[in-house]
Formats: C-alpha cells, structure tokens, sequence
C-alpha cells in the first residue's frame, strides 16, 4: 500500500498542466490568427478578381453598344443623303420612316449606355473598395505575424523551460498513481486531472462517495471520476464544508 501522499504532487502538475495550456493557445492562437487572415485575404482577392472581370465584361458591352450607336448614326447620315435620291413621295416617306425609327433605336441605346457607363463606375468602385480592403487586411497581417512571433517565441521559451521542472514532478508519482497519471495524460493531456471540493468532482460536479474522498485524501489508492474520467486529488486546504 503506497503510503506517500501524493496530493500535492496532483496539485502541482494541475497548476503546470494549466500554465502550458495558456502557453500553447498563445502559440496556436498566433497561428490560427495568420491562418485565419491569409485565409481571408485569398478569398478578397478572388473577390477583387470576380470584381475586375465584371469591369471588363461591362467595358466590353459598352465599347459595342458605343461601336453600334456610331454605325447606326451613320446609318441615318447615309438615308439622309437618301432623301434627295427619293424618286417619289412613297419612297421619301419610307425613308424618313426608318430614319425615325433608327433615331428613336439610337435614343433608346444612347440612355442604355448612359446608365451602363454609370454602372461601369460603381463597378470600378467596388473593385478598388476591395483592393483597399486587400491592402488594409496585408497591413495587419503583417502586424500580427510580427506580434504573433514574438509571442510565440516567447511562449516556446518558456515550454521549453517548464518541460525539465515538469517532467521532475512526475517522476515523484509511483505505483499505482503514476500509471493512472500517465494513461489519463495521454488520453486528456493538460485536461486529465480534477480537484475535489467539498464532496464534489470540479470536472463534473458529480458527488463522491465520503470513503473515495478519505481514499484520495491518503493517497491509498489512485481514482478517477466514473463520470468525466479525470485523474481525482485534493488540492491544499480541502474542507468537506
């Protein structure tokens, strides 16, 4: 029967457990940040592509109703010059008819490209809203892989330097405690242990039968909650009130 007490030893690797899941978000989150931007940053420059095509198509359309307007202004130049050539007034009519219709087709394209060249320019101005965005989004990118390595580095640093103290304090865990630790670590790592409250799991708030509790308290036996699966121990001062 193992007679040391190993509660403190639980707590204190509890305490390390917490410092390195602190230290590794600050490594991971600096690189989930970039990865998140530079994500976001692919997507606005699809976006800034999809926006530059859509100007070009616009351009291209209004460049041929541009074209077509000209050619049928000087359609209705060439049947004005018709009029004189007219051999009878049925034929004079016919021509200022379709003269007239070619004048009503040319008004109606001439607001058509009217309002398509104001088209054209919001559309230039949301493509260059989204080139702006591109450039503000790079800017900050940058700021934040400057940050985020310096913070990243710093939290390596200090892994690096708690991994000799930590690996020591496990060491102190024997028999029966140190295999518990060690398989519940690997399956939970920084979240495999729970102190007890009062008479409750704080991984769970499960109630704990009093002789489990007295168990933990001298370190007979090594425990884990039924219910969430965490190695049990009583942190320093533990009170059943």
């Amino acid at each position: 029967m193992e007679s040391a007490n190993y509660n403190p030893i639980l707590e204190n690797l509890h305490r390390m457990h917490r410092q390195f899941a602190v230290l590794i978000d600050e490594v991971n989150g600096g690189i989930l940040r970039v990865r998140g931007l530079e994500e976001r940053i692919a997507q606005l420059n699809k976006n800034l592509e999809a926006a530059l095509k859509a100007v070009l198509n616009q351009r291209i359309a209004m460049d041929q109703k541009q074209a077509q307007l000209e050619e049928n202004e000087k359609s209705i130049d060439r049947r004005r010059s018709q009029l004189d050539e007219a051999k009878n007034d049925r034929e004079f009519t016919s021509i200022q008819n379709q003269i007239a219709a070619s004048e009503a087709a040319n008004a109606v394209l001439s607001d058509e490209i009217l309002e398509g060249l104001d088209y054209l320019d919001t559309l230039k101005q949301k493509a260059e809203l989204v080139r702006e965005e591109i450039r503000n989004s790079e800017t900050v990118l940058e700021d934040i892989q400057a940050k985020s390595k310096e913070t990243r580095e710093k939290a390596e640093e200090k892994i690096r330097e708690m991994k000799v103290e930590f690996h020591a304090v496990e060491r102190k865990l024997n028999g029966e405690h140190s295999m518990l630790y060690h398989r519940l670590f690997k399956e939970k790592k920084f979240d495999s242990l729970a102190p007890i409250r009062q008479r409750y799991c704080t991984g769970c708030n499960t109630v704990l039968p009093v002789d489990l509790i007295a168990s933990v308290a001298e370190s007979t036996h090594a425990f884990e909650c039924r219910q969430c699966g965490r190695m049990l121990y009583l942190p320093m001062g533990h009170s059943m009130d």
